[in-house]
This record gives structure tokens, C-alpha cells and sequence, in this order.
């Protein structure tokens, strides 16, 4: 069983490669890829939460000390269990008429 098993209103998977952008003197861009190997992650929204819910998805972040620490997630898309850890800087809530809603990324290690 995934070590993240909180609920998701939503969840998007995303898929990109690192690429290294150079400019020229002249304005001519090089790229190039700086590994082959893909980044793939997910972008993940709660539901509507209460105060109390939304102390356990903050307690699951400081856990993991935010990005520093992997953990696993099972995918919705394909049902495999990935190693993931917290993209930086993504995890943020809103407050709107009485409820809490997170919203974060992970990364595949």
C-alpha cells in the first residue's frame, strides 16, 4: 500500500523532459536535453476540507520535510505505484466559503 493515501478531488499527471535553454550573443537559442530520461509527476487537488482534515495533509508535508524525502503514490492513470517526493514550493491552500482545498505536485524520483 502507497505511503500517501489521502484523498483527491483531482489529480493530473504531466510528462516533460529538462531542457538546458542557451542564448547567443546574436539571440539564437541552443537546447539541449540535459538527461533522456523523462520527468513525470502529478498535480493533485483535495477536496473540500475541514480545518481538522487540512492539519493531516500539512502533518503528511512536514513529515516528508517537504521535498527532502521520497515517498510512494499509487497513480490513478495506470494503478502502479511510483517513488514520488513534493515538487518545491507547490503545496498551497485556499480558504473559500467555510472549507480548505490544498493543491501540490509531486515529482517521480
Amino acid at each position: 500500500m502507497s505511503d500517501f493515501t489521502l484523498a483527491r478531488e483531482s489529480c493530473e499527471a504531466f510528462l516533460d523532459f529538462d531542457v538546458l535553454v542557451s542564448e547567443n550573443e546574436n539571440g539564437a537559442e541552443e537546447r539541449r536535453l540535459k538527461n533522456v530520461t523523462a520527468v513525470r509527476g502529478f498535480k493533485i487537488k483535495s477536496p473540500q476540507l475541514t480545518y481538522e482534515q487540512l492539519q493531516t495533509y500539512q502533518n503528511f508535508i512536514v513529515s516528508k520535510y517537504g521535498a527532502l524525502t521520497q515517498f510512494t503514490f499509487t497513480s490513478p492513470f495506470d494503478s502502479t505505484e511510483y517513488n514520488v517526493r513534493f515538487v518545491p514550493q507547490t503545496f498551497s491552500v485556499v480558504y473559500e466559503s467555510g472549507s480548505f482545498q490544498c493543491s501540490f505536485e509531486f515529482k517521480v524520483c
